[in-house]
């Protein structure tokens, strides 16, 4: 990968944590100006319902931010471009539309399929607790 690369995924990176920043401030606007009393149950629960998927999104956003740090982290370290887990480069493909991605495809659907077993382990086990 060469220099002119690294500087096109860190605009990308820098872009994307603007723009996830922005969003999160204009979030946390919203929900200040939405602090009402809500006169019946329907819209209490409504305005409960709201608060938690903004909470859910919240978090998401928290994590893909630090993921974009850790990207920047490795473009500074020279590491960035190169999988995590089997050392291979990342391809350029999966770059370009995950520019914070650690991994390449393959160990990311190993990770993923390994965290639904995992799921699918828990869930059994509870049922056998029952």
């Amino acid at each position: 990968m060469t220099a002119g690369h690294f500087l096109q995924y860190q605009k990308l990176l820098f872009d994307k944590r603007a723009e996830l920043t922005r969003a999160g401030a204009s979030k946390k606007d919203s929900l200040r100006q939405e602090d009402v009393r809500h006169a019946d149950f329907v819209d209490q629960s409504a305005h409960a319902i709201e608060e938690a998927i903004q909470a859910r999104l919240r978090q998401t956003d928290s994590r893909l931010l630090k993921a974009i740090d850790a990207a920047l982290s490795r473009i500074e370290r020279g590491t960035f471009g190169v999988c995590e887990v089997c050392a291979q480069p990342i391809p350029s493909a999966r770059l370009n539309a995950v520019p914070w991605a650690s991994l390449c495809r393959d160990c990311k659907e190993q990770q993923d399929t390994g965290r639904a077993l995992e799921r699918q382990l828990s869930a059994r086990l509870w049922r056998v607790a029952e």
